[in-house]
């Protein structure tokens, strides 16, 4: 590990990695940063621990008000490929903009906190479904956090995107800083980061590692790292540049890092100058942004396309016996051979031999590609078993 660690700090937080409930977390961690030497050579790791503990406690937290509370209006189903979130401030214009965008009937009044659970909707891109939720506001139209949040955030954590709707009208810098930070304060980073780690456990079949970027280390350094955490059988990706240290972080305090775009709405009423100010602050924090009026029908299709590039998703077609299937899939990019037999069929990607792709991602058109070989939008692949 980038830090050196005794042998039982090592083995506890390898035992955190198998633990199941939040409550064995919460304990294990505890104990782990009791075995960890209090120095400056520990300092960032045990500032990493201490982070992912404070939030273990606020989930536990969230789990025991709902037990008590009840949350079944919450409970939203994924349909369709994706699913977008919208959150912001009461009376922001979410519930028109999923009325805009799927012809849903989320309610919309002049009055704050008109939504009070959410509401779907479907938006149909280039014969792709995405669903739009609609939730309760997570912050009052005084800019103080609602009894809605923790719930709204919760479902958001569980979205393909999270689109940040800011009322321009409404202290439109302070909305955006406060909604960031309560998204921090719940784990969800939407700022982007130089790498991304995602980790995806197995029962079996030991450590596959894939990176995408340059690294300062190397494959057995990395795998070591990923042993004494205590991963033994799963699936690493790591896309873009990293250090060791960088991903040390993002396995030990397990953030979550969400796709985000910011809407800033209400522009037909606001000054082009007062508007530019706030589109430097996203672009400050690397967000995306779009500039829109939800009540122009004009400015639908832009906030649709504006929508689905920013999933960052990937239309691959599949082939059985010379026959394309009419319709793609929708996969994330740095989709892999593998991962794509997998969302078809457990057994067909247990007994893959090798894929032929036709694409803009392969040299020779059908040529044989293996199962870590890394997908491109409008692939078409034939899996072979």
């Amino acid at each position: 590990m980038p830090t050196n660690l005794p042998a039982e700090a090592k083995a506890k937080l390898a035992e955190y990695q198998a633990a199941k409930t939040i409550d064995e977390k919460i304990r294990i961690l505890t104990e782990a940063l009791s075995l960890i030497p209090d120095h400056k050579g520990t300092e960032k790791l045990r500032r990493q621990l201490r982070k992912r503990l404070a939030e273990l406690r606020r989930e536990e937290e969230e789990r025991k008000r709902r037990r008590t509370g009840g949350t079944s209006a919450f409970s939203v189903k994924k349909e369709g490929w994706a699913q977008i979130s919208l959150i912001g401030a009461a009376n922001s214009g979410k519930s028109t903009i999923l009325n805009l965008l799927t012809g849903a009937s989320s309610p919309v009044a002049e009055y704050p906190l008109t939504t009070r659970r959410p509401y779907l909707g479907m938006m149909i891109y280039e014969n792709a479904e995405i669903q739009i939720v609609d939730l309760p506001s997570i912050l009052t139209y005084d800019l103080e956090e609602t009894s809605y949040a923790s719930k709204s955030i919760g479902i958001a954590r569980n979205s393909d995107l999270i689109a940040i709707v800011i009322d321009l009208v409404n202290r439109p810098s302070a909305q955006l800083e406060l909604i960031t930070e309560l998204l921090k304060t719940h784990g969800i980073s939407i700022e982007k980061k130089r790498c991304e780690v995602i980790v995806e456990k197995k029962d079996s079949g030991g450590l596959r590692i894939i990176t995408m970027g340059k690294t300062n280390y190397t494959y057995d350094e990395l795998k070591q790292l990923l042993i004494d955490l205590g991963f033994k059988s799963a699936v690493v990706k790591i896309i873009g540049d990293s250090t060791l240290e960088e991903v040390q972080e993002q396995l030990i305090t397990e953030s979550t890092y969400k796709k985000a775009i910011v809407i800033f709405n209400k522009s037909d009423i606001v000054p082009r100058n007062q508007i530019n100010e706030q589109v430097k602050q996203a672009e400050n924090i690397g967000l995306k942004y779009i500039v829109t009026s939800a009540k122009s029908e004009e400015s639908k299709y832009i906030l649709m396309k504006t929508l689905f590039e920013s999933l960052e998703l990937i239309r691959v077609y599949t082939q059985k016996d010379g026959h394309p299937s009419p319709k793609p899939l929708l996969l994330p990019r740095g989709t892999t051979v593998q991962e794509l037999a997998e969302i078809i069929h457990r057994d067909l990607a247990r007994n893959m031999k090798y894929a032929r792709v036709w694409g803009k991602s392969v040299k020779i058109q059908g040529g044989r590609v293996g199962p870590d070989f890394i997908l491109e939008d409008g692939d078409l692949v034939e899996i072979r078993d």
